[in-house]
């Protein structure tokens, strides 16, 4: 993630509102509704990207907490990332799947069209990711590294957009980074991650399986740069 101070707040098993699965290990991460509320006015973004172990019942009234959540706290933006859904996975309890993930993205995508939150942003993973299989595991959910570094770039480009500033990368090596910087919802993929980013490498934390917290390396330079 580039061009803005974030804070990772990574779990497998993390789900939005009700209590989260058990990992393999026996552990249960705090849902997302959890770690918001934990962190009080700390920020004023959230960027949402639970929901995989999810079902669609609950989705509205998850979303509509969440929000009221960060209204609590002086949230001025929630970004919420669509789920992909071309995709084989069947998480546990069979709640999981494809058709889940459209009916959550189809809800996701009528709230926000209502205007009843303002700031309430839909990030288009599903649709920007739809056609990039290369990116995922056979399941089409379990990234891989050269999908960890387009998500990475998406949200990077997002947010950027929603902000007015500068691409915090070009779209190829040697091109200038556009400014402002397009919606890449609107756009679509870049053409070679690969070329922008080292794909073949492993970075410093990638020993860290479960769950990861950090702050960002912004606005010194990424760690393949140092």
């Amino acid at each position: 993630m580039q061009g803005f101070d974030h804070q990772l707040v990574l779990a497998s098993c993390r789900r939005r509102v009700s209590t989260s699965c058990r990992n393999y290990d026996g552990s249960v991460p705090p849902t997302s509704y959890a770690e918001v509320a934990r962190r009080g006015d700390t920020f004023d973004t959230l960027v949402q990207a639970a929901g995989y172990d999810d079902s669609d019942h609950d989705f509205v009234s998850d979303l509509t907490r969440t929000i009221d959540l960060t209204r609590q706290h002086g949230y001025r933006r929630v970004v919420w990332v669509t789920l992909r859904e071309n995709v084989s996975y069947d998480s546990t309890g069979h709640i999981g799947y494809g058709a889940v993930y459209e009916r959550n993205n189809d809800a996701l995508r009528e709230i926000a069209a209502t205007g009843l939150y303002p700031e309430l942003i839909v990030a288009d993973f599903a649709e920007y990711a739809r056609h990039r299989p290369e990116w995922f595991a056979a399941d089409g959910i379990h990234i891989r590294r050269l999908g960890a570094y387009a998500a990475a770039d998406y949200l990077s480009r997002k947010m950027a957009f929603l902000d007015g500033r500068a691409c915090p990368q070009p779209v190829a090596p040697g091109a200038a980074a556009q400014d402002p910087c397009p919606d890449p919802d609107v756009t679509g993929p870049i053409a070679d991650v690969a070329a922008l980013y080292p794909t073949t490498q492993a970075g410093p934390d990638s020993g860290l399986i479960l769950v990861w917290e950090g702050a960002s390396s912004w606005p010194a330079p990424p760690w393949w740069e140092r």
